[in-house]
């Protein structure tokens, strides 16, 4: 299974994020490339949090709390490794529906060192949380899983390279 990569799933979430005024991106400090009309178009929805990844996952379920929709693009190994208390208490425990993108599954930033390598751990670290959903879409499912992942009303956590 070969999973979507980050500029086709950004090209095809972007029509619902354009629509949707409560839905919010948070970003991990990468992928401005497949960005562009996000931070172009909604400056005033979309946040680049830095290196920060606690601090984001607290603050978007600070955000969904308010009533926002909000999503996290970040790289996968730390978003879920790097946070995991944050995950755990903040998102899990309370159900909030906060929707992540992790970027960079399978090893796709290997040639960044064994720091941006996540294998399958992102997974691991994120199945044990009792109300996530983990989505792998593929170029095959993607518009069907971005479906999904858009309407589920509890923490989610999506895949891609």
């Amino acid at each position: 299974m070969t999973l979507i990569n980050k500029t086709e799933l950004m090209k095809r979430f972007y029509n619902y994020f354009s629509k949707e005024e409560k839905a919010v991106l948070l970003v991990g400090d990468m992928g401005f490339s497949a960005l562009d009309d996000y931070f172009k178009n909604h400056p005033d929805r979309v946040f680049n949090t830095g290196i920060t990844e606690q601090a984001t996952i607290s603050l978007a379920a600070g955000m969904s709390m308010t009533g926002l929709k909000p999503f996290i693009y970040s790289q996968a190994h730390f978003i879920t490794m790097r946070c995991f208390e944050q995950l755990r208490y903040d998102l899990d425990e309370h159900n909030m529906p906060v929707k992540i993108i992790g970027v960079g599954a399978n090893n796709y930033f290997e040639k960044l060192g064994r720091s941006h390598c996540v294998d399958e751990d992102d997974k691991l670290v994120v199945s044990v949380l009792k109300n996530f959903i983990i989505m792998e879409p593929t170029v095959y499912t993607v518009d069907k899983d971005i479906k999904k992942f858009i309407s589920y009303n509890k923490p989610v956590y999506l895949r891609c390279i």
